[in-house]
């Protein structure tokens, strides 16, 4: 077992920091795909499709490349590179794979009938929901303080509740 996954266990977390990570992106992701997604009412599906996946693959290499330069590696470690590079590409994929369930459900609205703005509202209102459930169970297997993890879950949820009456009140 490395330091690190060490370290998390000593503290009481009942996971390592790869889980962390995943957790951290997922929620990253969320709200990246939320926050795209309320500024394309007026987009083509293809549109829509394309740039909430583009921006969370952005924000996404821009995550891998932030985490890789910032990873401490280990002691005398010169040629981390490649492996490290691989490692973050690895446990931060939920930042995009997290864009599909609101993306397809915007999708499968429409092709069954329902007009975009509502079928926009409901995309949103489904990453934001993942991201409240991902941040508020990341908070209890860390293994925080039960009125803690409450809080984390209700801070996320009026995060979320005010991005959802921000693109409400723009349209």
């Amino acid at each position: 077992m490395n330091e690190s996954a060490s370290a998390a266990r000593d503290r009481g977390s009942r996971f390592g920091p790869d889980a962390g990570e995943r957790i951290s992106a997922g929620c990253y992701g969320a709200l990246v795909a939320a926050s795209t997604l309320v500024g394309l009412t007026e987009a083509s599906t293809g549109s829509l499709i394309l740039i909430v996946v583009l921006t969370n693959l952005i924000y996404y290499a821009t995550h891998v490349f932030a985490y890789t330069v910032g990873s401490p590696g280990e002691e005398g470690d010169e040629k981390a590179g490649w492996p490290t590079v691989r490692h973050h590409l690895a446990v931060s994929a939920p930042m995009v794979s997290v864009t599909f369930l609101p993306v397809a459900l915007v999708v499968v609205l429409e092709v069954v009938g329902v007009d975009r703005e509502p079928s926009v509202l409901a995309g949103v209102i489904v990453a934001l929901a993942y991201l409240v459930v991902v941040a508020t169970g990341g908070a209890f297997v860390r293994g925080l303080r039960p009125v803690t993890v409450v809080l984390v879950g209700v801070l996320t949820l009026v995060v979320s509740v005010a991005l959802v009456a921000a693109k409400l009140s723009l349209h």
